[in-house]
């Protein structure tokens, strides 16, 4: 089946329900409301409801659009970098900064971790092609695949999220983390 393309005037209606919901939920506590939502963008609650039948599908639409804006180019630069541990610590930081600027997005979002190695699957091919890459330059432990990236970046933006860190101790968290993809005394990972 092709995929249906949007008339112009309901591809609009989804950017300002979409950039109204990143603002909403930027600005609460994870109480705003789809009314309120709605209003913000200017359409009807019918609307909203057309396209995201419910709170946590609208929620994972933003959060969508903040990791194809925030993190995505990251991933290219991951795929050029030959220091790939800085890029990952970057990728990490960018994007807890990022969640927590959208402390209303992460309440609406039933399972954050889950969703995030999901979204960061979508790039696996360039993953898989940089660590490979990485590997042959001796900067990851060679037992390192491009499907253990999307899943090691969740668990630690949900191990990290939480709590109230400041700046310089989270990076040094990250860091101390991501010293996992050392290869130089790097313990053979379990199959």
């Amino acid at each position: 089946m092709a995929e249906r393309t949007l008339r112009a005037d309901a591809s609009a209606s989804i950017t300002r329900i979409l950039a109204a919901a990143r603002a909403v939920f930027a600005d609460e506590d994870g109480t705003g409301t789809l009314n309120r939502i709605a209003k913000e963008a200017r359409v009807g609650i019918a609307t909203v409801y057309r396209h995201f039948p419910t709170r946590e599908v609208l929620a994972r639409a933003v959060y969508d659009n903040l990791i194809t804006a925030e993190v995505a180019p990251l991933i290219s630069e991951f795929a050029r970098s030959d220091t790939p541990r800085d890029v990952l610590l970057d990728m990490c930081e960018n994007l807890l900064d990022v969640l927590d600027q959208q402390r209303g997005l992460v309440l609406s979002l039933t399972n954050l971790a889950q969703i995030t190695a999901e979204l960061l699957t979508r790039d696996l091919d360039t993953i898989a092609d940089a660590v490979t890459r990485a590997q042959r330059a001796g900067n990851l432990r060679p037992d390192l695949t491009g499907t253990d990236i999307p899943n090691l970046l969740a668990m630690v933006i949900s191990g990290l999220q939480g709590p109230n860190l400041d700046r310089t101790t989270r990076r040094r968290y990250l860091s101390l983390l991501l010293d996992g993809l050392n290869p130089t005394h790097a313990q053979q990972l379990p199959q």
